[in-house]
């Protein structure tokens, strides 16, 4: 039968991963961490009580974020295992007994924070475990409220349910700051949340009404009133008749046009009065009393809506009149009772500094409420928005939904002509339906084989047709770039397709402006260079015309004789070289670190010559000298790597090069242009990063050693494995013989891989023996390691003396003659030598 795992809940998710490999003790430790992430209240902490604490993880977290000197307890109904740092005990939170074993340990000390992750056993109906859930939160609370000092914080778990309402008021009650959040390490289909208290008030006295919950969970019975009832209805009360005034027998009243003007509330006059009569001859004579105003102020009874309104705004229009008339009779008692002689000069200027300081303090009033109202309005936006977060409504990066709107059409935007091609050639979002797709075209049954349907691209191997030039156009921006557009001279016209942009000189100048001057640049400029010159400054200068048209006549002679002049040739060369830079700019895409070789002309023979007009041609060199790469330190070569890097590092360096010390002035003495050189000069921003990268390549070329040295080092390397090779071979055929002992076998293998390992001999210092310690007994010498032979000029001698004879020995050859003269003994053979 296979085994049956919990898969319902899925408890062993990322967090419970988490858990095993950072040694936490159960996945609620992370719910701790990223509470205390968003609320920082463990930092500040010395003294954490932890209720229903088993297996540990919050006592785990609390005693990391705590301070080392700090302490925890936790209190649960099963043991926990011992955490160092930590007190634990096993305790009921809802008894007394578990207070008193609290105070015995923390003494005198008060709580900063208290943690409550308990829960009951779940598995009745949800009510009652969400009931019983709230009933230990309130459990949790009153065994707070007895160990929190003034400010501290209570961190509890709460199931939401009805009960919940009820249970964050008395929150509420007890501290200034409840928030209730959500850990993303709590799983959605749980339906816990964790409420965060701060600031704990610590009353003298408590209500025990508050930890009661038959009480505090109580249901209200809130008596409901039925509106609607159609069998015994509520009888209204009629309202109590109101007669006539007292001493008002009559109902007709008039009242006259001044008072009316004169009252506050128009429409109260209006409907008391039955007659307006119009005794004021400013009011008679008013622009506004017309014939129709005074048939309705007739009889007021009987007007309409439409009278009455008029009689409202003529009655407006009088009042306007008064007060402005009114306004003037004051100004002119003012003046009149104020005479200029009454006030001084100090007290006119302190009235004024009185008005303006009034004035400044009410401009300092209305900012002020200004503010305020901003302040409110913000602080009621941000409580909003922490209320979403809390509640999970909004995210953090997440700014809500947003209307975007294209821009409309600008023609400020169109600067060129290519900008106006893109807005003429822009398709539309929408197309007209249409029985042919888009993608398919309608094709004739037959097509005619054309020779010249199109020509190779720049590379040469792709063929391109009409349309595909106009369509790849916005594809192939940097190919035209380099390749000058595709646009060859030597194309013929008939292949290509006129453009629109052919059409226009300038590509860069607006095209929704007009030139009404239809000269060219050339006239334009030799007019505006014309206007330059008529100025009264050039009137008085010599005409110069003759003299140039006499050079030039000279010069030609000389050059019709075979003469070169002086700068022409230069001139020729430069332009020469600015074309094959270009071109070789153009087609060459390496990248390579070092300046290409400057592109020399052939230097020519000239003949030195002297004539009667007195020119004289300078001969040049005529040794071809080699031209050489120029070998570029570390730093050019950064330098040139962000020069290829990409176009705006370019651009930066070269503006760069234009700054304060770049003077160019001319005609300045050689010394002072050296020292200028040396001090006067800007450091090339290069970093030191890539400079140190080109440094450290130059230093590894420079490292590896040469290929004899390599090959010799891989022979000698062959050598050897072919020396252990021989040797493992001898050694399998040693351990093969039965008749050699075990040791013997050992020590013979030791001496044939010695043999085969050829370590290197072992160098021997040479000392050379001084006179006065030639006959002492030789010792080491201070700072010599290793062995050491003392050695002085006649053994050198001597060893020479061996060697030559070591060469001359067998050279001559051996006769019968070499051995005339000398004596022969002859052994029998029967003879044996005698043993010592």
């Amino acid at each position: 039968m296979g085994k049956k795992s919990k898969i319902g809940k899925q408890r062993k998710d990322k967090y419970y991963q988490l858990a095993k490999e950072t040694g936490f003790r159960s996945r609620a430790a992370f719910k701790l961490i990223q509470l205390n992430r968003k609320f920082e209240f463990l930092q500040k902490s010395r003294v954490c009580i932890d209720l229903c604490a088993a297996p540990g993880g919050w006592m785990q977290v609390a005693k990391e974020n705590m301070s080392v000197s700090s302490i925890v307890i936790g209190v649960d109904l099963f043991p926990i295992k011992p955490i160092p740092g930590c007190l634990s005990l096993v305790e009921d939170i809802t008894t007394d007994k578990c207070r008193v074993a609290i105070s015995r340990e923390l003494k005198t000390w008060k709580a900063d924070v208290v943690l409550n992750d308990g829960a009951p056993n779940v598995g009745k109906s949800w009510l009652h475990d969400a009931f019983q859930q709230a009933v230990l939160t309130l459990s949790a609370l009153k065994l707070a409220t007895q160990f929190l000092k003034a400010g501290g914080w209570f961190i509890t778990k709460v199931f939401r349910s009805k009960d919940y309402n009820p249970l964050i008021w008395v929150l509420k009650q007890l501290f200034k700051k409840v928030h209730a959040t959500k850990p993303q390490a709590s799983r959605n289909e749980s339906a816990e949340i964790f409420v965060v208290c701060q600031y704990y008030i610590a009353p003298d006295k408590l209500d025990p009404k508050f930890f009661d919950p038959k009480h505090v969970f109580s249901e209200l019975q809130i008596e409901t009133i039925n509106k609607l009832n159609f069998l015994y209805p509520e009888k209204q009360k009629k309202s109590k008749a109101e007669g006539y005034p007292e001493n008002d027998y009559t109902l007709y009243h008039k009242i006259s046009a001044k008072e009316f003007i004169a009252c506050e509330d128009a429409v109260a006059a209006l409907q008391n009065a039955s007659q307006i009569v119009i005794d004021d001859e400013i009011i008679d004579k008013h622009e506004k009393t017309t014939e129709e105003i005074r048939e309705c102020c007739k009889d007021i009874k009987v007007l309409g809506r439409k009278d009455l309104k008029l009689l409202l705004s003529w009655w407006k229009a009088l009042k306007k009149t008064q007060t402005e008339t009114n306004g003037e009779k004051n100004i002119i008692k003012d003046e009149i009772t104020v005479t200029p002689a009454t006030i001084s000069l100090e007290e006119q200027e302190d009235l004024e500094d009185e008005a303006i300081q009034k004035q400044i303090a009410e401009l300092r009033e209305a900012e002020a409420r200004e503010l305020k109202r901003k302040k409110k309005k913000a602080n009621k936006d941000r409580q909003k928005l922490n209320e979403r977060l809390n509640l999970k409504m909004v995210h953090k990066s997440d700014e809500g939904p947003k209307l975007e709107r294209d821009d409309l059409f600008n023609l400020n935007q169109i600067q060129t002509y290519q900008q106006l091609e893109q807005v003429t050639n822009q398709m539309p979002d929408i197309l007209a339906e249409s029985d042919v797709d888009s993608d398919e075209e309608v094709k004739p049954k037959t097509i005619y084989y054309e020779k010249d349907i199109g020509h190779l691209d720049s590379k040469d191997l792709y063929y391109k047709s009409e349309d595909s030039e106009e369509s790849d156009t916005d594809a192939s921006d940097d190919e035209s770039e380099k390749s000058g557009l595709g646009l060859d001279e030597s194309e013929d016209d008939t292949t290509k397709k006129p453009q629109k942009k052919q059409q226009f000189k300038d590509p860069e100048s607006n095209p929704l402006l007009t030139d009404l001057d239809f000269r060219d640049k050339e006239t334009k400029r030799a007019h505006k260079a014309a206007l330059w010159f008529e100025k009264d400054v050039f009137k008085n200068l010599e005409n110069e015309d003759d003299a140039d048209y006499e050079l030039d006549k000279m010069i030609e002679q000389y050059k019709k004789k075979g003469g070169h002049v002086l700068g022409e040739e230069k001139k020729m060369q430069v332009d020469e070289g600015k074309k094959r830079k270009r071109k070789i700019s153009e087609n060459d895409d390496t990248n390579s670190d070092y300046d290409m070789e400057e592109m020399m002309a052939p230097n020519k023979k000239l003949k030195k010559i002297g004539g009667k007009d007195g020119f004289e041609i300078v001969p040049q060199d005529t040794t071809d000298k080699k031209s050489k790469k120029k070998k570029l330190a570390p730093e050019d070569l950064a330098l040139g790597s962000l020069l290829i890097q990409s176009k705006k590092s370019r651009r930066d360096l070269i503006d760069s090069a234009w700054n304060r010390y770049a003077f160019n002035d001319e005609k300045l003495p050689d010394w002072f242009v050296k020292d200028e050189e040396k001090h006067m000069k800007k450091e090339v921003p290069v970093p030191k990063e890539l400079a140190d990268d080109y440094k450290k390549r130059v230093e590894d070329l420079n490292v590896r050693p040469i290929k004899k040295v390599m090959e010799a080092k891989a022979r000698k390397k062959k050598r050897g494995i072919r020396k252990l090779e021989k040797a493992k071979k001898k050694v399998e055929a040693l351990m093969d013989n039965v008749d050699i002992s075990d040791r013997e076998k050992a020590r013979q293998v030791k001496a044939l891989y010695k043999k085969a390992r050829q370590e290197p001999k072992k160098e021997v210092t040479y000392i050379v023996a001084k006179k006065h310690t030639a006959q002492k007994r030789a010792v080491r010498p201070p700072g010599v390691k290793g062995r050491y032979k003392v050695v002085d000029p006649r053994m050198k001698k001597d060893l020479r003396a061996a060697k030559a004879k070591e060469k001359t020995k067998g050279r001559g050859k051996k006769t019968r003659g070499n051995n005339r003269g000398k004596k022969i003994r002859v052994q029998p053979k029967n003879m044996k030598r005698k043993s010592k």
